[in-house]
């Protein structure tokens, strides 16, 4: 073997290392979401007879926050061998009709039993996941762009508007995930190929009150 392919058995480990290390892109910065659990007791007195104020603004409030960021069953638990046991097992009946009214489906409410070991108020909990938006950590200082090699990155760069994204955006599980597409509305697809069937127009008519013209007003 002679001094030149020597040489090139001796480089060639470092030009293979020098190319992983240029290949190697800088991670960007990203918004992302983790998942919680949200537990809320609801006291029930033994003495109940249906909910009370408290109780119907609280459901409602929970209903809310399922409906706008809420994941998975919204559990409802129930209090066994304890002293309100009776008066829970009714307000829960009176809680199912409440969050199916404020637009629950009867399928994402589930539920159970906890040992309550003979307290005489124990709570219903009521439990479901959420996702909670977790920004990344800004440097406020930049490297030398000057020294930026071709197709080079900082970590810097997009990191403002990820942390903007993580504050805003309205169900943080959209970060992990993309969100699944909707039932198709089976009725309006009917009607539209009715219409193209009889050669009609397939567009939804305007009122008189419609218009898409531009306006004019000021010129």
């Amino acid at each position: 073997m002679n001094l030149r392919a020597i040489g090139f058995c001796l480089c060639l480990p470092a030009i293979i290392a020098l190319t992983a290390c240029a290949g190697a892109p800088t991670p960007m910065p990203r918004a992302d979401a983790v998942a919680e659990t949200v537990r809320i007791e609801m006291p029930v007195d033994p003495r109940d007879n249906g909910l009370n104020w408290s109780q119907l603004e609280l459901i409602e409030a929970l209903a809310s926050e399922y409906k706008a960021r809420g994941h998975g069953p919204f559990v409802i638990s129930y209090p066994q061998n304890a002293g309100n046991a009776d008066a829970a097992l009714g307000a829960i009946a009176n809680v199912r009709s409440e969050l199916h009214g404020h637009g629950l489906d009867w399928r994402q409410i589930g539920g159970g039993a906890y040992e309550a070991g003979g307290y005489a108020e124990a709570p219903i909990i009521f439990s479901f996941t959420r996702y909670r938006a977790v920004a990344p950590a800004c440097e406020n200082r930049w490297d030398d762009v000057r020294n930026a090699r071709p197709g080079g990155r900082w970590g810097g760069f997009g990191c403002a508007t990820e942390q903007n994204l993580a504050a805003m955006v309205a169900d943080p599980r959209d970060l992990r995930t993309p969100r699944t597409f909707d039932d198709v509305d089976a009725a309006r697809r009917q009607t539209v190929f009715d219409r193209w069937r009889q050669g009609e127009s397939t567009t939804s008519e305007r009122s008189a009150g419609e218009s898409g013209a531009v306006s004019r007003a000021v010129e």
